[in-house]
């Protein structure tokens, strides 16, 4: 069985078909040939059976006489029947009355008695014997039995056996003929399906396919095969196609990360340099003003970058909030110009602004759309050589109003085009840029306008010809009067900083685990008249308020160990004396609304986002000592 089934397909549909035929070769000669002799002897017993009733007739009135010879010379005429081998006659008694044996016949054994029965036969493998009983009117008076040959019979079943085996064997080659031709109808396919199958395997290529076979079964199987190949090269191109996204994102990050490590750092270097040469006191009231503004700017900078982050961040998530309102454009345009200005000024760059002030109202955001308008002039800055041109038009369009900021900067290559306002992207990623940031702003201001209902596209006829930045918001159908517009916060002068008496006798616990930040916070609240105690970490103020209770704590949230969350849950489970009831200002970087809604329900009374205004961080230290006092 096992090398039945190891054989190929080819031979076994040969093999199967061959063993079939001769089975039913073979059972059908056997029936034939069982048939036969059962038919011979069947005629030969009804042939003899005939001559023993004529044989009985003819005698039976020499029996009644006793006519022995007459009984004698009747039997003689049996000679005519060859295959009479002899005959007897017997009384009513059973005794033998007369006989007959064939000269040339073998041993015939006629008994001398033969018991007085019914007809009957017995049946010899090369003898046949058949009795009846002689009567007359209708009287027995004797019995006649006839011996009969039945080697003619056996010698012509012989002769069938081998006409059936010839016939045999001639089907049984006809067979092996027909199936070895007839089996390739099955196997051909199945053979042709098996090397698809080898070869697709071999050259991993799921484009091969089977050619299609008949509509039968293993035509449904060759279509099944080849369903099931086009699945796996849709999967395996998916796969690819992921793949190759994925290697494109992991570069996409290494090279974010690197320029994200780049534009941090960039503005570390003057912070710090300056910071040391102020902490040498080798500088001059001119070199030390120097430094202050260099440090302010560069860390405004950092915030900034910070600031964009974490817009891309909240744009991922769904967490953009839109303070929609019926506004007009024409003055956030002007905002937008004016506080772009001074970096023009520095390259002197034209800026011209083109206002239709029928344009219409839209409704929108108007820090956020604010935030475009400035990203979008910044940008047409950034990459417009001295004395260039920047024009911002403002236009209705049908049912929308557009606003195009172009410029006559280095342009862009067709090739990037289409991947301006994905996130993190950039024409020149490499250490040899000519221009700084992140990747972002562009990325945010598509996806502020499309918050909006808007959209936004670029053109540009290649590098060097500039570029042309469109936007399209929706024209608001209800039309009121507008609300007056707010600038967006990156364009308002920061709020100098004085130190005065304002937090006198108030008592403030300030707790980080950033040494600097500590310090820095101590010494701006201790200018204003506060009085400040440390610790840097949750353990450190929560011994400190075992004997000292004060008016307000100020807190990090992001700390090693216990954080933020963690000091706050233990300061309101202890009692009023022991600073249980004390407000508490939350000071962190995480600033998305979900981290300013957990901290407030912490029990925390403010939330203040780093980095901070000294200014505003007094000021809401002030407001937050007031509410405690009433």
């Amino acid at each position: 069985m096992r090398r039945f089934r190891d054989i190929s397909i080819r031979r076994k549909l040969t093999v199967v078909n061959v063993l079939t035929s001769m089975l039913t070769l073979l059972l059908a000669c056997i029936a034939f040939v069982a048939y036969e002799r059962v038919t011979f002897r069947d005629a030969a017993l009804g042939r003899l059976a005939t001559q023993a009733a004529v044989v009985g007739d003819n005698t039976s009135s020499a029996v009644v006489f006793d006519d022995a010879p007459a009984a004698a010379r009747t039997l003689a005429a049996l000679k005519a029947e060859p295959n009479v081998l002899g005959a007897a006659l017997y009384r009513k008694d059973g005794t033998r009355f007369a006989t007959y044996v064939r000269a040339d016949a073998p041993q015939v054994d006629l008994p001398a008695e033969f018991p007085a029965s019914e007809r009957g036969h017995r049946l010899a493998p090369d003898r046949l014997t058949v009795w009846r009983p002689m009567t007359v009117d209708a009287e027995r008076v004797g019995t006649v039995v006839l011996v009969a040959d039945l080697t003619e019979i056996e010698s012509r079943v012989r002769s069938y056996i081998g006409i059936a085996a010839l016939v045999f064997l001639l089907s049984v080659a006809a067979a092996v003929l027909i199936s070895s031709q007839m089996q390739r109808v099955i196997s051909a396919p199945i053979l042709h399906l098996v090397d698809t199958a080898r070869i697709v395997s071999d050259a991993q290529n799921y484009a091969i396919r089977a050619q299609p076979g008949a509509e039968d079964e293993i035509g449904l199987l060759i279509a099944t095969f080849n369903d099931m190949l086009a699945q796996i090269q849709r999967r395996d191109t998916e796969l690819e196609r992921a793949r190759d996204e994925a290697e494109a994102g992991n570069r996409a990050k290494d090279e974010f990360l690197a320029v994200v490590s780049h534009e941090l750092r960039t503005p570390l270097t003057p912070i710090l340099s300056w910071v040391r040469l102020l902490s040498g006191g080798g500088l001059d009231d001119s070199a030390s003003a120097r430094a202050l503004a260099s440090i302010e700017r560069n860390a405004r900078s950092q915030a900034q970058l910070i600031d964009d982050l974490l817009d891309v961040s909240r744009i991922m998530v769904g967490k953009v909030r839109l303070d929609i309102q019926q506004l007009e454009l024409p003055p956030l345009i002007d905002a937008a110009i004016d506080s772009t200005r001074p970096a023009a000024d520095a390259k002197q760059i034209r800026v011209q602004a083109i206002v239709d002030p029928r344009a219409g109202l839209v409704a929108g955001d108007p820090e956020r759309l604010q935030q475009v308008l400035w990203n979008l002039l910044s940008n047409a800055i950034k990459f417009t050589p001295r004395e260039g041109r920047v024009q911002v038009q403002l236009q209705r369009v049908n049912s929308h109003v557009e606003i195009s900021v172009s410029d006559t900067g280095q342009g862009i290559a067709p090739e990037f085009l289409p991947h301006v306002f994905e996130r993190f992207r950039q024409a020149d990623a490499s250490s040899k840029r000519a221009h700084g940031g992140l990747g972002l702003g562009l990325a945010i201001v598509r996806n502020i306008i499309e918050l909006h209902g808007g959209s936004v596209r670029a053109t540009s006829a290649g590098v060097g010809e500039g570029a042309t930045f469109t936007v399209e918001l929706p024209i608001s159908l209800l039309q009121t009067a507008p609300a007056p517009p707010r600038i967006h916060p990156r364009a308002v002068e920061p709020v100098p900083f004085q130190p005065s008496r304002s937090l006198a006798g108030i008592r403030v616990l300030v707790v980080d685990d950033e040494v600097d930040t500590l310090e820095t916070i101590e010494t701006v609240l201790t200018q204003c008249g506060a009085e400040v105690r440390t610790a840097a970490s949750a353990a450190a103020a929560l011994e400190v308020l075992e004997h000292w209770v004060p008016d307000l704590v100020v807190s990090d949230i992001g700390m090693p160990g216990d954080d933020g969350y963690a000091l706050i849950a233990r300061m309101r489970a202890r009692g009023a004396g022991h600073g249980g009831h004390v407000p508490a200002i939350a000071l962190t970087a995480y600033a998305r609304v979900e981290d300013r809604l957990r901290v407030l329900s912490a029990g925390y009374q403010m939330h203040v986002p780093k980095p901070i205004e000294p200014a505003e961080l007094v000021a809401v230290v002030a407001s937050v000592a007031s509410w405690s006092a009433r």
